[in-house]
């Protein structure tokens, strides 16, 4: 059996970490969570994920601070970040790091479902940088 493909949803709501989770795997991916960016990167070492969706603003480390981190140890990464507070500069800071899409809330499930599929017609394999393992 060919393994899924894995996202990993950080977001602090537990009550809608839990739903991205499960909404990803009814589309068929594996999904891993984490409550805040220190906690995703923490977590890539053992598991890097394809696509990581994040929140903005979380606390430890948000969305900007995770996608920057990203950019460092897992390149090829794609990143869409989710927020119910954005601002145009948000959005500009955002994209400008390599986000493939900044998504307000409430979430559009076929935006975030088309922004997935995009992510994975040009994914690579993830690769961890070396000084994370």
């Amino acid at each position: 059996m060919a393994q899924k493909a894995t996202v990993m949803v950080v977001e602090d709501d537990a009550v809608l970490r839990r739903a991205l989770a499960e909404l990803l795997q009814i589309w068929g991916y594996e999904a891993e969570t984490a409550s805040d960016g220190l906690e995703a990167l923490d977590k890539i070492r053992a598991c890097p994920p394809v696509v990581v969706i994040s929140d903005l603003l979380m606390p430890r480390m948000g969305g900007i601070e995770l996608l920057q981190a990203l950019r460092v140890a897992v390149p090829n990464v794609s990143c869409i970040i989710l927020t119910a507070a954005g601002s145009p500069e948000n959005a500009v800071q955002a994209v400008c790091l390599g986000a493939v899409d900044f998504i307000e809330k409430p979430l559009d499930p076929e935006r975030l479902r088309s922004d997935l599929r995009m992510c994975f017609a040009h994914s690579e394999p993830p690769a961890v940088q070396t000084f994370l393992r």
